[in-house]
């Protein structure tokens, strides 16, 4: 009996979250619509404490940040306020998705007559704003700093 008892136990705690290593691969969506450099520094904090917690809890996580709006200077080379940060956290992270939009792009452009590039570390979507919404489709979870 006692070992039934015990046996149980082990199975309640290992059923308990936090007890047993999820299997289930976590996937965060993070939101960049500022210029303001505070919320792209946040964003990209967000982002890697997602990834260093869930990774402690031996588990794995999909994190990526996507701007668009004024928020898309955030991956312009020469508008950044944080591309040294944007640089340093790709290294260290290089899974961590970074997608500009295109179409904010194309405004930023045009108001500035002048082309512009995205940074190497970030990648070009055609639009920011189905990027988020085939992300949230596919269940992932939304965090705007």
């Amino acid at each position: 009996m006692r070992s039934l008892v015990l046996l149980l136990l082990t199975f309640a705690c290992l059923a308990t979250p936090g007890y047993a290593k999820d299997a289930h691969r976590h996937h965060l969506l993070i939101h960049v619509d500022s210029a303001d450099k505070e919320v792209m520094v946040e964003a990209l904090h967000n982002a890697t404490n997602a990834i260093d917690t869930v990774r402690k809890q031996g588990g794995q996580v999909d994190v990526e940040i996507v701007a668009n709006g004024f928020g898309t200077a955030m991956f312009v080379t020469d508008l950044s306020p944080v591309a040294d940060e944007v640089r340093r956290i790709k290294t260290s992270y290089p899974a961590l998705a970074m997608s500009a939009c295109a179409i904010s792009l194309v405004h930023i452009e045009a108001s500035m007559k002048k082309p512009h590039t995205v940074l190497p570390q970030a990648r070009t979507v055609p639009s920011g704003a189905v990027r988020i919404m085939e992300l949230e489709e596919q269940g992932w979870p939304y965090l705007k700093p």
